[in-house]
């Protein structure tokens, strides 16, 4: 993965991780104004606050090493570069190639609209995969003759989605056709279609990826089309560890929650206002929530309020491991779901930065806490080993060896105001050109 890195520093044990994640999602380019009004039309930005996310992660641990020039503690510091978490990616390749075997704990954030840190509750399991469809085109553009992969796929979606009302609540399956075709002249001979599926657990994911394959397959048949199946991203469900949630929350106390100008409020209720969302008196969270109390409840089917998928989920398989949540949007995202640039509007603003700085400070105490107080670290390894061993060990990672990062795919981008594509060869078809 070109834009996967892992930063060091130090070296010894214990080795203290975080990861910084930096991708923007397509459409959610937004001017820092409270009105739908995007930089550049279609282009990618950040809805999840991920521009603070990897720099929150960063300054951590920049100033755990700081500390650790100051005051001559040993140790090592880890900063992972972690792509495309949003299909799940960066970390799934990561953890299964061996790169947080070594690791002793690990410091992470994420956005969310109340200050707090994770609990009980982590992400559901996740899986996205891209089917690929081979057809055949014969001189003259003779359709009859020829075996068409737009067939293929549309066969495919529509088995697929006869089976979405099998699947119950939490469950989710959605796609985009990422290559429809190439030639209106003949018969479309390759197309490519991308499936995203969560549930609770994984297995309920490796099912629904069965059913998909099943699809695969019968469309293949019916057409005479040939198919390949690749992995693109996948996480499991999570380990929580309370022991070293509770070393976080107690350093996020001794920061103090971030106070938010008049300004700043007034802007995130013509926010809501401009969504249809009743304004609020004190629409930002200037207050610190006990994780026990729930504030930060994923996990679909485990008493949750958020559905959710994260693939800092592997992270919690090799060494225990928190979350800190910051308020980096209005309080009531939490209980509705507004528009997508509603939450990107705040990204370059100062709410954004004031949770950036708060998870920040929060992640360096706890990693100086972590380097200096061997109990804390050793309690939160004894839970760690206590949850693996109720597991059955641990579960297995979901990408198969032999995957590959799918940099190769299809997937779409947004240059200016074009929409650019690019189409390459699976080795069995020509090069497709942009």
């Amino acid at each position: 993965m070109p834009t996967a890195f892992v930063a060091k520093y130090g070296e010894g044990k214990p080795v203290i991780a975080t990861y910084a994640e930096y991708d923007a999602t397509p459409g959610n380019s937004q001017k820092a104004v409270p009105l739908k009004e995007p930089i550049v039309p279609h282009a990618p930005g950040f809805e999840d606050k991920h521009n603070m996310l990897g720099v929150a992660a960063t300054a951590a641990a920049v100033a755990a090493k700081f500390a650790m020039e100051r005051h001559g503690f040993k140790g090592t510091i880890k900063v992972f570069g972690t792509p495309a978490e949003k299909i799940c990616i960066g970390k799934t390749f990561q953890a299964r190639d061996g790169y947080y075997d070594d690791l002793d704990a690990v410091v992470a954030n994420h956005p969310w609209s109340a200050n707090s840190v994770s609990w009980e509750n982590l992400p559901d399991s996740y899986m996205a995969a891209a089917f690929r469809f081979q057809g055949l085109q014969v001189y003259g553009g003779t359709p009859w003759e020829g075996k068409s992969a737009i067939d293929a796929v549309i066969l495919m979606n529509v088995m697929a989605n006869y089976m979405k009302e099998h699947l119950r609540p939490p469950q989710s399956l959605n796609e985009i056709i990422s290559i429809g075709g190439q030639c209106l002249t003949n018969i479309p001979e390759f197309t490519e279609v991308f499936y995203a599926f969560r549930a609770p657990n994984e297995d309920l994911v490796t099912k629904i990826l069965d059913v998909l394959r099943q699809c695969a397959e019968a469309a293949s048949r019916v057409t005479g089309c040939s198919h390949e199946l690749r992995y693109m991203g996948a996480s499991r469900t999570g380990l929580p560890n309370l022991a070293l949630s509770r070393v976080a929350f107690k350093n996020m106390e001794l920061v103090g929650p971030p106070k938010f100008t008049e300004e700043e409020k007034d802007f995130c209720r013509q926010l809501q206002k401009n969504v249809d969302i009743e304004p609020m008196e004190e629409p930002l969270d200037e207050t610190l929530t006990p994780p026990e109390k729930g504030a930060m409840q994923f996990g679909s089917g485990r008493q949750a309020c958020v559905t959710g998928c994260d693939d800092f989920n592997e992270f919690t398989w090799y060494a225990p491991s928190t979350w800190v949540h910051t308020t980096q949007w209005f309080k009531s995202s939490a209980d509705v779901h507004p528009p997508s640039w509603s939450m990107a509007a705040l990204s370059s603003t100062g709410v954004t930065h004031k949770g950036g700085i708060l998870a920040a400070k929060t992640m360096a105490l706890t990693m100086v806490d972590l380097f200096t107080k061997p109990s804390l670290l050793k309690e939160a390894k004894a839970e760690f080993e206590e949850r693996l061993r109720k597991r059955g060990g641990r579960e297995p990672c979901l990408m198969p060896p032999d995957a590959k990062p799918p940099i190769d795919l299809a997937l779409v981008e947004f240059s200016g105001k074009e929409t650019v594509i690019r189409y390459p060869t699976n080795g069995k078809s020509p090069m497709y050109k942009v």
